[in-house]
């Protein structure tokens, strides 16, 4: 192959090697191939309904001042929920399935942990609030746990709610109880967060729940979990059948974030209730497919979502099969990984999210500027103790860099890292700079 590039009136010739021109051709036609693959797949998911619009981030503009939608001034954020059950979310099942579902569940977790630590990739881990416990045992009546509340309806079985409960221990039952997986988590060095998933994974369905058991299930797992310096901000209902009609028990409970199944929207910013707490809209599950590459359906919504400043959310079981995490779900956490070290999207536990979220909508600036400095004054009525230490992300549009950044809070100053950016400005300079939500001042010195 000859290629001839011109410089000037001067004309050059460069030998191509066959074996070069056949890799390239190789790598530009899977290139294309790939392209073309993943729109395609894009139109079909357009078709369905699955990219419909959700909610939009509201805009937060003080005095020329953005408190952008996400932390660091990423496009978008990541979110990754584990429904973490082992044997309690297939009581209705075959003994072989539980089985089966425990012994991969026990073999995939410390995997999990090592995969998600290698890449720093903190998730939020829903967890069935038994698996906390050692061991437990039948009370004089006969029945397990039998000061609490049952369902009033179960279609799944028959007999007591907790028949399946085998009343025993970690080394005599494991596939029931878990504080073993759960302190492996805890001891990773990327901090997790453990959310709930009901105490006996209970539907929460109108039919099938009473607001005095959802209640008394979340009390059990606030209890549970407070000796381990864990609190409860995170719930995803089990069976993925919403229970928003019992957000005012949820909220007074203090938990902060509730993972929302919608029956089109798969991409949109957290939605608040009027009770605070966020509906994080879910995107996708893990899974296997052999009608395409579940790596590319995750890439396409991924860049949607930074297209649209939205939330992106995938969800698994951890009992799910082993190469579905070594293939599929290695690849896609690759991915973010990728990315948020690009600066694209900012990786956040459901808790982290529904946070910065709540801050972003709680905060007021007040900015005034002279000709050295600009000063901006943080108006709060964030709750910390309810939702967490946090802190926003500010976007300063400037002419040129600053010499430095100033936080104070009471008699406190400190000097406060900065950044530059480019995409929030339209052909300008613009300073992303992360505040504690605690900070009462910054200035800015030009």
């Amino acid at each position: 192959m000859t290629v001839r590039a011109s410089n000037g009136c001067a004309r050059a010739e460069v030998k191509v090697p066959a074996a070069v021109k056949t890799l390239l051709g190789s790598r530009i036609n899977l290139l294309m191939h790939s392209t073309l693959k993943r729109l395609f797949l894009k139109s079909i998911f357009a078709l369905k309904g699955n990219l419909a619009s959700g909610v939009e981030p509201p805009a937060r503009q003080f005095g020329g001042v953005e408190i952008t939608p996400f932390r660091g001034g990423a496009s978008a954020s990541a979110t990754i929920s584990a429904d973490f059950e082992i044997a309690w979310a297939f009581r209705g099942r075959g003994v072989e399935e539980r089985a089966l579902r425990g012994v991969r569940c026990r073999r995939n977790v410390p995997y999990l942990v090592r995969l998600l630590e290698e890449r720093s990739i903190p998730i939020t881990w829903a967890t069935v609030g038994h698996l906390f416990l050692t061991s437990c045992e039948r009370g004089a009546c006969g029945l397990a746990h039998a000061e609490m509340p049952r369902p009033p309806k179960n279609w799944r079985w028959k007999g007591d709610w907790y028949r399946h409960d085998p009343c025993t221990n970690l080394k005599k039952d494991p596939h029931w109880y878990a504080p073993d997986l759960i302190q492996g988590i805890l001891a990773s060095k990327t901090r997790h967060e453990m959310g709930s998933h009901s105490f006996s994974h209970i539907d929460f369905s109108q039919d099938t729940s009473t607001g005095e058991l959802v209640r008394r299930e979340l009390e059990e797992c606030i209890k549970i979990m407070a000796p381990l310096g864990l609190p409860l901000r995170s719930l995803v209902y089990p069976f993925n059948n919403m229970g928003h009609h019992y957000l005012d028990i949820i909220a007074s409970l203090q938990v902060t974030a509730v993972r929302h199944r919608d029956a089109r929207v798969r991409l949109s910013y957290p939605e608040r209730s009027a009770d605070g707490v966020f509906k994080l809209y879910e995107s996708m599950n893990l899974r296997r497919t052999n009608s395409y590459d579940y790596f590319d359906k995750a890439m396409i919504f991924l860049e949607e979502a930074m297209k649209r400043h939205a939330a992106f959310h995938i969800w698994f079981h951890p009992s799910d099969p082993t190469e579905l995490f070594e293939k599929e779900f290695h690849d896609i956490i690759c991915y973010i990984a990728t990315l948020r070290n690009r600066g694209e999207i900012w990786v956040a536990t459901m808790s982290e999210l529904a946070a910065y979220c709540e801050a972003r909508q709680k905060v007021k600036l007040h900015v005034s500027r002279n000709a050295n400095s600009i000063k901006i004054r943080v108006e709060s009525s964030y709750d910390a103790v309810r939702f967490g230490n946090t802190d926003v992300t500010l976007r300063l549009p400037l002419s040129r860099l600053p010499k430095k950044c100033l936080m104070r809070s009471g008699l406190e100053e400190k000097l406060i890292d900065w950044k530059a950016d480019t995409k929030g400005s339209r052909g300008g300079r613009s300073l992303l700079i992360n505040v504690p939500i605690t900070a009462e001042e910054l200035e800015v010195v030009l």
